[in-house]
């Protein structure tokens, strides 16, 4: 279970390309892409092992004009979805 201070990376297994407004994700071993809007490439750039996932809601929050608690839901969700197809894994301390 992933909480507020967990910290997540991308796997070395996924090939990143931007292209016009998206950000591309190519799963090296199961062939799989994912195509992210603006907001979540911002998630996926501060999933970088340093930064909590409570900082990255506030990052989020600080670039965007959300309410707090639906950045926070939309944040889980993603990061969980990225953790499930086994794109970012959990930053060992």
């Amino acid at each position: 279970m992933i909480g507020a201070d967990s910290r997540l990376r991308h796997r070395d297994r996924v090939l990143i390309q931007r292209a016009v407004g998206t950000l591309v994700l190519l799963d090296l071993e199961g062939g799989q892409y994912f195509a992210l809007d603006e907001v979540s490439a911002r998630v996926w750039e501060l999933c970088d092992g340093e930064h909590g996932i409570g900082a990255i809601v506030e990052a989020i929050g600080s670039e965007y004009d959300a309410p707090v608690e639906t950045i926070r839901e939309d944040v889980m969700a993603f990061l969980q979805e990225m953790l499930d197809e086994k794109l970012l894994v959990v930053q060992e301390s």
